[in-house]
């Protein structure tokens, strides 16, 4: 009898069907290529399966790395953050004080000219004179939340709240920053009525002390009301600025305490 049966196909030929090079190892690609040419649909199915996971897969491990690398370089900033704004946190507290006194002595001044009667307590309306001239600068922006601005790190913040808070600080220190140079200018002018009103010590570290204005002409101190209602505008702005980014440091401090613990 004739025996029909074919030999077995050698590695070449079995590589060929499959459409793989010989010596070479089958890639994803390379093997549906082969399944299109002997029409293996089962085969071609499983395989562009495999296909679209490995590249979903590939997605979900690249944007979970760049998740977690955003998390620690926030968390990182925010330490940064934290510990400027406690020190800042001193400083503008005090510069609210000062603001107040400040505010306060231009107040009675005003009142007391205002009544044409002059002072009963010489020795408070001397200091109240010495005060109102003072303009106080509160502390830059935050370096960090500068840096966290320049890299469009603040709209990327998780706690919306966090972000609210540090974007309203930022505008009440810019707003403050813009209007600290005209004040500068109205209230320390050389031709200030008030300068040539009110004799101030030689001695610049009496300045501090209740001894810095030696005397005032009170007739000339009349012809100066304008003025000094131009500095209490200039000083409660600045004051309320001053007011409201110290209320927004403290807000951010207890989110980000909170976010600690």
């Amino acid at each position: 009898m004739t025996n029909t049966q074919e030999p077995p196909a050698t590695p070449v030929e079995a590589n060929a069907d499959s459409g793989d090079t010989p010596g070479m190892r089958a890639t994803p690609l390379r093997r549906i290529a082969g399944h299109l040419r002997n029409q293996h649909w089962v085969a071609i199915g499983i395989e562009f399966l495999v296909v679209v996971f490995g590249v979903f897969l590939g997605f979900q491990l690249t944007s979970w790395n760049e998740s977690r690398q955003q998390a620690e370089f926030e968390r990182a900033m925010l330490t940064r953050l934290g510990e400027e704004f406690r020190s800042v946190e001193v400083d503008l507290a005090d510069v609210v004080e000062r603001f107040d006194a400040t505010t306060r002595s231009t107040r009675l001044i005003l009142d007391t000219l205002r009544a044409g009667v002059p002072p009963d307590d010489e020795a408070a309306f001397r200091i109240a004179l010495r005060d109102a001239q003072y303009i106080w600068d509160a502390p830059a922006l935050s370096t960090t939340y500068q840096e966290f601005l320049a890299i469009g790190g603040l709209s990327r913040l998780h706690d919306s709240d966090l972000r609210k808070s540090l974007a309203r600080y930022g505008d009440y220190s810019e707003r403050y920053a813009r209007k600290m140079p005209n004040a500068v200018a109205a209230i320390l002018s050389p031709d200030s009525s008030f300068l040539k009103a009110v004799t101030w010590s030689a001695d610049v570290d009496a300045w501090v002390g209740p001894d810095a204005v030696i005397s005032y002409d009170w007739a000339a101190l009349q012809h100066v009301k304008a003025e000094l209602q131009s500095w209490l505008s200039y000083q409660s702005e600045l004051g309320a600025y001053s007011r409201e980014q110290l209320r927004e440091i403290r807000l951010a401090l207890s989110l980000l305490d909170k976010d600690e613990r």
